[in-house]
């Protein structure tokens, strides 16, 4: 009995009390306060403007000026034409197109596979950039859709 009184007055002790190992602790650096957005600034300090950057505006003649700011146009535009292969010859590189609207679309073939399996005849849709080079080849295009039925 004397055994347990001792041991739960040694546990009650080292609670209260709290225990403290035999090394010290070592003590948290203390924050300095310095300039930052938690000190306030003083009434004679000057007030910090963005740095001014001109944004890039060119006009020309073909374009009309817009109100609204656009990211610049890529250089590389690119086009789908969909119609019926009219001419494909990969010796000399170049085809031709015929949309279903009647326009011809003569066009360059920097990679000749991509037609190899192609023929004269055969609907296709062609990817072209802006200096009407094929860049890509789609075998299925969409379908048509039929006339619309006359209404009785």
């Amino acid at each position: 009995m004397v055994t347990t009184l001792l041991g739960a007055s040694v546990l009650s002790i080292t609670l209260l009390a709290g225990w403290t190992p035999f090394h010290e602790d070592v003590p948290a650096p203390v924050p300095q306060p310095g300039p930052g957005p938690t000190v306030p600034p003083k009434p004679s300090d000057p007030i910090p403007t963005p740095p001014q950057k001109p944004l890039p505006f060119t006009t020309s003649s073909s374009s009309s000026a817009s109100p609204y700011l656009m990211a610049d146009i890529p250089h590389h535009q690119e086009e789908a034409v969909s119609g019926t292969l009219m001419k494909l010859d990969l010796a000399e590189r170049e085809g031709r197109l015929a949309t279903d609207v009647g326009r011809e679309v003569a066009f360059h073939i920097p990679k000749p596979e991509l037609f190899v399996h192609l023929s004269v005849g055969q609907r296709v849709t062609v990817k072209l950039d802006n200096n009407q080079q094929a860049i890509g080849v789609m075998e299925t295009t969409t379908p048509e859709l039929p006339a619309p039925q006359p209404a009785k």
